[in-house]
């Protein structure tokens, strides 16, 4: 599964908030405080958010943050555990069963068929 996001909505608060966590992924993201950051009430941005995108903005946080581990797990060797981490995730156990369940495979497996690393 590869992510691919849209922006070619035409709103420019979402795309905005697309790009801000598309950089800024691996902190603690509120949506309610990035919907103020972008100027819109919390609630009316998650509904604007989901029309232009077609998904919520945690969702799409998400797979934002699942691209990075992936491309992680693809070119470093740093452990699961320290990818948890750098992708903006606390609990490793969280991250694990997300990753099973949106990509198919466990961490380890998809490192171990898509790593790009030669030892």
């Amino acid at each position: 599964m590869i992510f691919r996001s849209r922006k070619d909505h035409g709103d420019e608060k979402v795309l905005a908030a697309q790009q801000w966590m598309e950089a800024n992924y691996a902190q603690n993201i509120s949506i309610d405080a990035m919907a103020q950051q972008v100027g819109i009430s919390p609630r009316h941005f998650k509904r604007r958010f989901r029309k232009a995108t077609g998904a919520t903005p945690l969702v799409y946080l998400q797979n934002v943050r699942l691209e990075a581990a992936k491309e992680k797990l693809e070119t470093t060797q740093e452990s699961v555990n320290e990818i948890t981490y750098r992708i903006g995730y606390e609990d490793s156990s969280t991250f694990r069963r997300l990753f099973k369940r949106e990509m198919g495979l466990s961490p380890r497996a998809y490192r171990d068929k898509f790593c790009r690393i030669t030892a």
